[in-house]
């Protein structure tokens, strides 16, 4: 399913620049303890599940989402690891996160450019050291490394000068409102050194490009937006440093495939399955599907400008047609308003198959992932019975 999955991304991208959002969640299963066989543990220890850890892609020009270009499953049976500075690079749970990026860089070849975006836990020597030589890397700060004149990399981040402010939206999180927030925007570049522990067949020093992110005078009471990118692009000007930090933002993206995939649309966590591997299989194809129901999601008012093959294949446009023919009403504001031959037009038909009445404005809201999953359901179903039509004749 995965290799499928892979050769059909992979098959998208002749030509684009690409970001390739990888990061970890797990999945939890200790309300089903009981009865669940060959489980590890998840991240407090204590709990039955394992993790999951897929590289969604993204177009870098305009967040539309292409496909997944590989995932890896990791059950915890032996609990977190204690010796890992004893283990080397090829040992550890973090190989991971190289590992996505080899992988990025084979399955996605064809690609103008390909660019590796993850948050703090991907922060590792090891990482940028051994990146695919067609893979670059944008990745948060965590660790205050040693540079190679001596000093430390924090406080030289700190002591870049700023070169602008400007504005930036503040999502909403957990109890935190979203509000508005002024930054301020430094770069430069450093030479990190290998860290002690590292092996010493890498290379002595890695040079990368650093922006600076910093809230001026937040909120009482309010942690103040910081972000320190580290990258492997060459960040020369401030439209290049402002072009890192939005890549950077498009992180967030995976973070909704993680909820697609937990919450109202796919619920894997509560699955009853026993097993620990066909639940991984399930909770790959299940991957599979989050990605495309956000994908719909994201190009449901055309602004990433895709086409239908982005998602769908080439007989699948007479359907989708003829869907639309069927599911549009008599007044201009019941009409499809996406071009033929975009995605932004399947997206409208396999809202309107989820149950959304295909109004926008005026207290209706478009269609989010549980319309668009519950559309794709009723899609396939619907293909599946055109398929055979279309190849068996009826007496």
């Amino acid at each position: 399913m995965l290799a499928t999955a892979a050769a059909q991304t992979g098959g998208r991208v002749a030509g684009r620049k690409l970001l390739v959002l990888q990061d970890t969640s797990e999945l939890n299963f200790s309300g089903h303890a009981a009865s669940k066989r060959g489980f590890g543990t998840v991240g407090n220890g204590a709990d039955i599940g394992f993790f999951i850890h897929p590289q969604l892609v993204v177009d870098a020009l305009t967040g539309g989402i292409i496909g997944l270009a590989g995932a890896s499953v990791i059950n915890r049976t032996d609990g977190a690891a204690t010796d890992r500075r004893k283990r080397g690079p090829d040992e550890k749970e973090s190989r991971r996160w190289l590992a996505g990026a080899q992988t990025a860089g084979a399955v996605l070849g064809a690609a103008e450019e390909i660019t590796v975006v993850a948050d703090r836990e991907s922060d590792i020597y090891d990482e940028f050291a051994r990146r695919p030589a067609n893979v670059h890397l944008l990745t948060r700060v965590a660790q205050d490394r040693a540079l190679a004149n001596g000093s430390r990399l924090f406080a030289f981040a700190r002591a870049l000068p700023e070169a602008m402010r400007y504005e930036i939206e503040v999502p909403a999180k957990g109890a935190r409102a979203a509000r508005k927030a002024v930054v301020s925007l430094s770069f430069g570049k450093a030479a990190i050194a290998r860290p002690l522990t590292a092996d010493k067949a890498l290379a002595p020093s890695v040079t990368l490009s650093l922006v600076d992110v910093r809230e001026i005078d937040p909120p009482a009471g309010e942690a103040p937006v910081h972000w320190l990118l580290s990258t492997t692009h060459a960040v020369d000007s401030v439209e290049d440093a402002r072009r890192m930090v939005f890549w950077y933002r498009r992180r967030w993206l995976i973070e909704q495939m993680f909820r697609t995939l937990k919450g109202q649309c796919l619920r894997v966590e509560e699955s009853q399955i026993i097993e620990m591997e066909p639940l991984a299989k399930l909770t790959v194809a299940a991957m599979i599907a989050a990605a495309r129901v956000l994908q719909l999601v994201q190009a449901r008012d055309g602004a990433t400008g895709q086409t239908l093959a982005d998602a769908f294949e080439e007989a699948d446009a007479p359907l989708i047609e003829a869907l639309t023919a069927k599911l549009e009403g008599k007044t201009e504001k019941q009409k499809n308003p996406h071009a033929k031959g975009t995605l932004a037009r399947a997206a409208w038909v396999i809202g309107r198959l989820g149950g959304w009445s295909g109004y926008v404005g005026g207290g209706y809201k478009p269609p989010g992932p549980k319309t668009m999953y519950d559309g794709l359901v009723e899609y396939d179903a619907i293909r599946r019975g055109w398929t055979i039509a279309r190849l068996v004749r009826l007496p």
